[in-house]
This record gives C-alpha cells, sequence and structure tokens, in this order.
C-alpha cells in the first residue's frame, strides 16, 4: 500500500464554477488513499495551540441511501492544495463531477468528512451553498479544531452551514479512533490517544455548541419565502424543484424584564428539530414561562408525542405552536398526533399574516419588511379550517378515553 498517493488531475464543471470560483479547466487533484501514520497524528491532534499545522485534511465517506440503508460508496482523503483551493472545495469538484454527473440523477447520499480544521469562513459559505443547492445530500461534519473560531466572521459563517443543514460536532475518541481505522496506513497498529484528547474535546465541542447557539442563527430572506411559504404545491425556483424542510424557531419569554430567548432550529442527522428543541428547554430551568414556536411543518407523530410528555413534565408552561403547514394531515396517525398535542394542553394553530410578520421580524437576517406573498390568507384559513376538522374529528374518537 501507498499512502498519500495522488492520482492524476481532473477537470472541473462549469456547473461547479459557483461553489469553487475557477475555470473548468482547472485541474483538481484526485483523493489519496490514505495518510501516513505520522502525518494523522500530527494533523489531527485536537491541541488548543495547533502550531505549525497549516494543512487541513479532510477525510470522507460517501453513502448512498437505499430503503432508508446506508450502501458504502468510496472514501477518500482530500487536502489543502493551495492558499485558494482548500480540501472542502476539492471534495466539492471532485463528488460533482465524479458521482453526482456519473450516477442517476435523484439518488440520495449521506456524506461524512472528519477534518483536522473546521471550515474557514469562505468555504463554509460554498459548502453551504452547495447543500441549498442539492437537496438530495445530508452531510455531517467532525472537526478536531475550529479554525479562527473567535473571528465573528467565522463563528456567522459555522452558524450558515449549519443552517443549511450540515451537522457538525467535535471529534472526540470514536471519530479518532475511526479516522485511524479507516483512512491511516496503520499497519495493523491499535489507535493510541495522546494525553488530554477527552479534555481538549469537551473543550472544542463546549466552544463549538456556544457558537452555533449564540447568538440566534438568523434565516436568510430567501429560505424564509421558500420554507414557511403556505402555498400548496411547490413552485421551482430558477427552474429547480427544492426540498420544503422543517424548521423550528422559538421564542422564550422569561421573567424580571429580561430579554427573550430565540432559537432557530432545523432537523438535524438523526433528529427532528422539535426533539432538539426539547433538548435544548431541558437542559434549562423552566417555570412559569411562555414559549412561542413557529414551524414550517406540523409535528410528526413521534415528535408530537414527544412534546405531549415534555409538556405534561412542565405543567405551568405555557407552549403554543404555530405551523404553516400541515404534514401529512390525511393519515390518521398524523392526526392523533395532532390530538396528543392538544390533550396534552399545547395550543396548536396556523399561521397568518400576524405570525408570519412576527417570524420574520424575530428570526431573518433582513432590514426590509416582510412582503406577503399572493394568497397567503386564503392558504391560511384553508389550512386553518383543515385543522379545525381534524381537531373535531380526533376529539369524537377521543371522547371516551379523555372522559
Amino acid at each position: 500500500m501507498q499512502p498519500q498517493t495522488e492520482g492524476p488531475r481532473t477537470g472541473m464543471d462549469s456547473a461547479c464554477m459557483g461553489c469553487c470560483h475557477r475555470k473548468p479547466y482547472s485541474p483538481i487533484r484526485n483523493p489519496i488513499k490514505m495518510l501516513y501514520q505520522r502525518t494523522f497524528y500530527f494533523h489531527f491532534k485536537n491541541l488548543h495551540y495547533a502550531n505549525g499545522r497549516n494543512n487541513t485534511f479532510l477525510c470522507y465517506e460517501v453513502n448512498r441511501v437505499q430503503c432508508d440503508e446506508l450502501v458504502p460508496l468510496c472514501q477518500g482523503v482530500f487536502r489543502k492544495e493551495s492558499s485558494h483551493l482548500h480540501a472542502e472545495v476539492c471534495f466539492l469538484s471532485w463528488f460533482h463531477t465524479q458521482v453526482l454527473e456519473v450516477l442517476p440523477p435523484g439518488e440520495r447520499y449521506s456524506i461524512t468528512w472528519y477534518v483536522s480544521w473546521s471550515p474557514c469562513n469562505k468555504c463554509a459559505e460554498k459548502v453551504a451553498w452547495f447543500l441549498d443547492t442539492h437537496s438530495n445530500l445530508s452531510l455531517a461534519i467532525f472537526s478536531s479544531r475550529l479554525y479562527y473560531f473567535w473571528k465573528p466572521d467565522y463563528q456567522d459563517k459555522l452558524r450558515r452551514l449549519n443552517q443549511a443543514g450540515a451537522h457538525m460536532a467535535a471529534m472526540d475518541f470514536p471519530e479518532f479512533k475511526k479516522c485511524w481505522d479507516k483512512f491511516v496506513d496503520n499497519d495493523g497498529k491499535s489507535f493510541r490517544p495522546w494525553k488530554r484528547l477527552k479534555i481538549n474535546f469537551r473543550s472544542q465541542d463546549s466552544r463549538l455548541r456556544k457558537i452555533l447557539r449564540s447568538p440566534v442563527s438568523l434565516l436568510r430572506e430567501d429560505i424564509f419565502y421558500l420554507q414557511y411559504n403556505n402555498r400548496h404545491r411547490v413552485e421551482p425556483v430558477q427552474h429547480r424543484y427544492y426540498q420544503r424542510k422543517t424548521y423550528l424557531c422559538y421564542q422564550l419569554e422569561q421573567h424580571n424584564d429580561q430579554q427573550p430567548l430565540k432559537g432557530c432550529l432545523q432537523n438535524k442527522k438523526g433528529k427532528h428539530a422539535e426533539i432538539l428543541f426539547i433538548d435544548e428547554m431541558r437542559s434549562l430551568e423552566l417555570g412559569q414561562m411562555r414559549i412561542t414556536c413557529y414551524l414550517t411543518w406540523s409535528p410528526c407523530p413521534n415528535c408530537a408525542q414527544e412534546l405531549a410528555a415534555f409538556k405534561m413534565d412542565h405543567p405551568d408552561l405555557v407552549l403554543h405552536i404555530y405551523t404553516s403547514r400541515l404534514y401529512f394531515h390525511w393519515r390518521r396517525q398524523y392526526q392523533e398526533g395532532l390530538c396528543s398535542l392538544w390533550r396534552s394542553g399545547i395550543q396548536v394553530d396556523i399561521m397568518d399574516l400576524p405570525q408570519f410578520t412576527d417570524c420574520w421580524i424575530n428570526f431573518v437576517n433582513s432590514q426590509s419588511p416582510f412582503w406577503p406573498w399572493n394568497n397567503l390568507e386564503k392558504n391560511s384559513w384553508c389550512i386553518q379550517r383543515r385543522l379545525q376538522r381534524i381537531k373535531v374529528r380526533t376529539a369524537l374518537l377521543f371522547s371516551g378515553p379523555a372522559s
């Protein structure tokens, strides 16, 4: 085996130019197959002060999603080629030309990165753009260290990447070991953790969580208009259809004249936005408080049950959920999920012009006023009437047990 050997260079398609800002004929090196042991230990060590580590290594796994099962497709390593061509951009270019253009369209992919440095501000924006324009991808990024984490612009772009749907976390012992086993020419040797690996992980993890949670990751204008739009059918944007995802914006009104606690959440790998919301709320000391949530889709049955259980554990909490659209409203189990919310004391209503406006003011990064789309109020009225029918129907079904 020859670690860290590079294959021939491949040209980059013009369709990826918006992401990489390079000419179509600009060469991109093929991925490295394996890393030297010394290279891995030097560049992936999660030190607080990582002097001399001026390169970035990106180990990747690409899986095809078939019938909700992950089927391994390919793996390898990219590294920074120059100051203008970082490892993340190399991967995007290679993935576009060697996977997306080769395999049949419509395939779904699950991608995992293990990187020695978290993406820089420019790469984070490019990766976020790539995710925005490829709804068939999911991306998880595990970082050994955070790059320029104290700079506001770098923090903003990490939040932007997170908002685009990337799952982000610090590398812990399992991730380092997996890298060693899969991407290092280890000669059969076991991974030897360095001193303070766990302590440094906790520090990196805490720092990343703080960046992603505060300040509020505001939505972009285009994301709000695309995702919160209450039209019955999706309309193509620039001749391309987009996926309507679940976003949850919440505002917790605190006592003692404190500023409201706000947050924007999105479905992440393995967890729906509602579950992430519950996890955040359970980390707080909740009393007689009021929480308002704005959802793009009403909760699925499992999330509805979890929200109902959360409300039962906090009887003094006032929780009001507004949703832009109803998710699989014609299916009985989804109707029963909505009923479980009502029975637990959670208020569920449909977003109308006042709620869309309030959501825009509090959760969208914009200096412009909210401009309603066509038929907004008509659509809200139709969805509200549908919700009321569900409420009456489920109330009749559960009137026996409820009494």
